[in-house]
């Protein structure tokens, strides 16, 4: 049993911080020749950080693995039963539209986890087993790799109809958008919005979080399945993304010459040849990390007419 750290109409809720990354999100996709990865945060770092940070329960929910969460047990098995939940950032693909979702799926075991590796490739598969096995899922960030325009409304519709719980407030999205996703779920008297700060680096980890009722890890999930949250934080702006890219890079030569946790493997000779590339590419990838930042946001802004209008009909009912 937890003393709650936040009480609401006399009522106890416990905080968690539902979208966050450790080293076991794997490779970045960019600059894919020196093998950066995505993050360089351990999972014991996360879950030291979080409580200190405010987090009644801690998750890691990492890009299509486990891994972190598994290594974090494995050092303290008592926590699985006290504060800390398996989680999974899943990349699903959506044939029909050509494009992919990330769902975040919580406290499932190696077994489910190996099955949703496997049904990935196909989200009218996966949801299904998800269903079955009553596995807490939610739809991160909506607007994230969203399909052409085209597949817009059948799209939205069909995620609308598959998901109970959505991401409303990530601390990387504008506030534009997760203001829109959350007024749209509002309408749906069976739906509910979550929070998380989809840090990369610990910079952000608890920044935005959800609030469940109860006193233990169990009454939590009892109530997110059951959707009685809600969230606090503040949304994303470009500086976010810019400070996760530096964060990374830092990082990086920070494992290479001092942690030696995350490239243990790496000869002494790449870890130089590769520490070199990567500090001669600072100038143009904190360049480009700037622009990208910037433009992600400016041309979400002009899209977000486009996305209100997907809206047009629920908002107005």
């Amino acid at each position: 049993m937890h003393t709650p750290s936040t009480f609401i109409d006399g009522k106890p809720y416990l905080k968690a911080d539902l979208h966050c990354h450790s080293y076991f999100s794997g490779k970045t996709d960019h600059v894919t020749a020196l093998e950066p990865m995505d993050c360089y945060s351990s999972p014991e770092q996360v879950y030291r950080l979080a409580k200190a940070r405010g987090m009644d329960i801690v998750t890691i929910t990492d890009h299509d693995s486990i891994d972190g969460c598994l290594q974090f047990l494995n050092k303290q098995p008592e926590k699985h039963a006290e504060d800390f939940i398996v989680g999974e950032e899943v990349t699903a693909h959506l044939p029909e539209f050509g494009s992919k979702v990330h769902i975040a799926v919580y406290d499932i075991s190696e077994a489910q986890h190996r099955e949703i590796t496997r049904l990935k490739k196909n989200f009218d598969e996966l949801l299904p087993y998800l269903r079955s096995q009553k596995i807490i899922h939610v739809l991160n960030h909506l607007f994230h790799g969203f399909p052409r325009r085209q597949h817009g409304r059948r799209f939205v519709e069909k995620m609308i109809e598959s998901f109970d719980i959505f991401e409303g407030l990530n601390g990387c999205i504008g506030t534009r958008q997760n203001r829109l996703v959350s007024r749209v779920i509002q309408k749906f008297p069976r739906k509910t919005v979550v929070a998380g700060s989809d840090a990369h680096t610990l910079l952000r980890l608890g920044s935005c979080y959800t609030l469940c009722e109860g006193r233990s890890r169990k009454d939590f999930l009892e109530s997110l399945r059951a959707g009685k949250a809600r969230v606090s934080g503040k949304g994303g702006k470009f500086t976010h993304i810019f400070n996760d890219a530096m964060g990374v890079y830092l990082a990086y030569f920070r494992d290479i010459a001092f942690r030696n946790e995350v490239h243990s493997e790496w000869s002494a000779l790449k870890k130089v040849r590769n520490g070199l590339g990567w500090a001669g590419y600072l100038p143009v990838f904190c360049t480009l990390s700037f622009a990208y930042a910037i433009i992600y946001y400016r041309v979400e802004d002009h899209r977000q007419p486009y996305y209100e209008g997907l809206f047009h009909e629920m908002l107005n009912a």
